[in-house]
């Protein structure tokens, strides 16, 4: 018999204190699945047996020293709480007096000697039947504790597991939406509440996340939440949500999947931040970074002025001179000098109703279709004194009939002069470094390419470090020296870009110079 089999299977003593008995038993149980455990007496038995289970004892009344009825006492006293089935054999009439002390003790039948093999086999396999039935009735019971002292320990986890998630959830100072993939929301922390107006989770919950966005965004929203499908993670994305009173405020969502135990989706989490301060504090900056733009201008644009009154004045004086020299003047000799006079005077006005309208602040800004090349000619008017006062040469190349694209051309400009600052700031760093002179040189050109419109502005600067390049568009980040930047120039300029759906790229090597790369997609093409 296999040795790991026979460790598991049930356990019969057999007792008697003749040999020939013994044997007989022995023999018997010789085909029956279980281990025989044999004594010639009952101290025999009670060592041999001591902390063993035992399914059954057959054993035999009448021995020397101690019988059958005190053995049978023994082995239940040492078991108290599994009672061991035991036959009793014997070749004696027992009186019904001796018949209940061996019930007593734990008999559960009497067999006389000599006994019939076939009865006597035959209810050893019902007790062991009941036996091996038992065992599996307490290795159940065993592992229903177990499986309940683990879903008590899980339970446990998974209470302290909601408690933290619950604590994080209100924790965290954005709005956070649980939501199904149908986007019914299941969950929502305090904050998210206070967002929408609401004080109680019941008036949120069981409600689509679509009704708290409004009509006009909705679309955009679902765009979310399919691409979240797709690539488990989208952020940062501006939509407006309609509060309970329907008033409305700006916010910044991201959407991440919540994936099932197999990986498939199961529902969403939406971050929402309210962004209408930080909105606030973008336009009044913007409108600051504008007139500091001009600001640093001013001589160009004094400049810019000048050469138009420069002109008016020295037509006046040859006017004045030929009314000095004769006393009328040919007409149309006056005609060229008025209408070269006016020329100039609606030049200098050009000049101020676009630094008026540029200086403006954008709280009626309207969004409109404009050219690009229009307001790149714009900010390089502005700028074109201080190119040439510095000896940069400023070269423009811009393709012809690109295509018109909507936004505020006011803050287009203010980008452009942005980066051409920065490009005349990464130039002037590189001159006072260097020993050697060198042509100062902008290279600023516009094209359509892979259904994009993209602007360039290439300089010949000290370059920017690798490392520095992705924190560029960070608010309050500079790579200039103390005092020479606010670190909100390229912030607010891809802020501008972004609400055109286009995008900024730098490319850069140090010592060498700089290109910014605009991109505006051709689809902010439209038709008002």
């Amino acid at each position: 018999m296999n040795k790991s089999k026979s460790n598991t299977l049930p356990k019969i003593l057999i007792v008697d204190d003749r040999q020939d008995q013994l044997l007989f038993l022995e023999i018997l149980l010789k085909n029956i699945d279980a281990n025989i455990i044999k004594a010639y007496s009952a101290m025999e038995a009670l060592e041999k047996t001591e902390g063993e289970d035992l399914a059954l004892a057959i054993v035999d009344v009448m021995m020397p020293t101690m019988n059958g009825y005190e053995l049978a006492s023994k082995l239940n006293a040492e078991r108290p709480k599994e009672k061991i089935p035991i036959i009793f054999l014997t070749a004696y009439y027992t009186s019904e007096d001796q018949i209940n002390t061996g019930y007593e003790s734990g008999a559960v039948d009497y067999i006389i000697k000599p006994f019939n093999d076939k009865l006597l086999k035959s209810k050893i396999k019902v007790f062991l039947d009941l036996y091996n039935q038992k065992q599996k009735i307490k290795e159940y019971s065993d592992k229903l504790k177990r499986s309940h002292d683990k879903l008590t320990r899980l339970n446990k986890y998974l209470k302290a597991s909601e408690e933290k998630y619950r604590t994080l959830l209100n924790a965290s100072p954005d709005g956070i939406f649980i939501t199904d993939l149908d986007g019914i929301i299941t969950d929502v922390s305090g904050i998210s509440l206070e967002l929408l107006g609401f004080t109680k989770e019941n008036d949120v919950m069981g409600r689509s996340f679509y009704d708290f966005v409004t009509a006009d965004e909705r679309e955009k929203t679902q765009e979310i939440i399919g691409k979240t499908i797709n690539e488990g993670l989208v952020q940062n994305v501006e939509v407006k949500i309609k509060r309970r009173d329907n008033s409305f405020f700006l916010s910044e969502i991201s959407g991440t999947l919540i994936q099932g135990p197999e990986n498939e989706p199961f529902s969403f989490m939406i971050i929402a931040r309210d962004i209408s301060q930080r909105k606030k504090f973008e336009k009044k900056q913007i409108h600051a970074d504008r007139m500091a733009s001009l600001g640093e201008m001013a001589a160009g644009i004094a400049h810019e002025i000048n050469q138009p009154l420069n002109t008016i004045s020295l037509i006046l004086d040859n006017i004045l001179y030929e009314t000095s020299q004769q006393k009328q003047l040919e007409e149309d000799y006056l005609s060229k000098k008025l209408n070269k006079t006016f020329n100039n005077i609606e030049r200098i006005r050009n000049i101020i109703d676009h630094i008026r309208v540029f200086s403006r602040s954008d709280e009626d800004k309207i969004l409109t279709r404009f050219d690009i090349n229009t307001s790149i000619r714009n900010a390089v008017s502005m700028m074109s004194e201080q190119m040439k006062h510095h000896a940069i040469r400023l070269n423009l190349s811009l393709a012809e009939n690109l295509p018109a694209i909507i936004g505020n051309t006011y803050r287009f400009e203010q980008v452009i002069l942005n980066i051409l600052s920065n490009a005349k700031d990464a130039i002037f760093n590189k001159k006072s470094k260097n020993e050697h002179p060198f042509e100062m040189i902008i290279d600023l050109k516009s094209y359509f390419k892979n259904q994009c419109l993209i602007v360039e502005i290439t300089d010949n600067g000290e370059g920017i470090k690798e490392e520095d390049i992705e924190y560029l568009m960070l608010p309050f980040y500079t790579t200039k020296d103390t005092g020479k930047g606010t670190g909100l120039g390229l912030y607010i300029s891809y802020q501008i870009i972004s609400e055109m759906k286009g995008t900024i790229e730098i490319i850069s090597k140090v010592d060498q110079g700089t290109t910014f790369k605009i991109l505006l997609k051709e689809q902010n093409k439209y038709n008002l």
